[in-house]
């Protein structure tokens, strides 16, 4: 995986750590398409429910966000 300034930058801002990255990459996730061919990639970590945006590949860490309330209820429904 490789991680753009623009996501590492979003990470520090949100308080979301390499160690919380591991946590919620290992656990239990959902993948989700987006119409601009990236994928969403939800998963908990630290008790918190987090959405990391992937490019196509699922290579690129674009960004990463706090999950909204629908994106939980994909995540509940898996």
């Amino acid at each position: 995986m490789n991680i753009t300034k623009h996501a590492l930058e979003r990470m520090v801002e949100r308080g979301f750590t390499p160690e919380m990255l591991a946590v919620l990459m290992n656990g239990k996730t959902s993948v989700v398409p987006t119409r601009d061919e990236k994928f969403l990639v939800i998963g908990k970590a630290d008790g918190k429910f987090w959405t990391l945006v992937f490019t196509k590949d699922l290579y690129l860490l674009v960004s990463v966000r706090r999950s909204h309330n629908d994106e939980e209820a994909l995540w509940n429904s898996k």
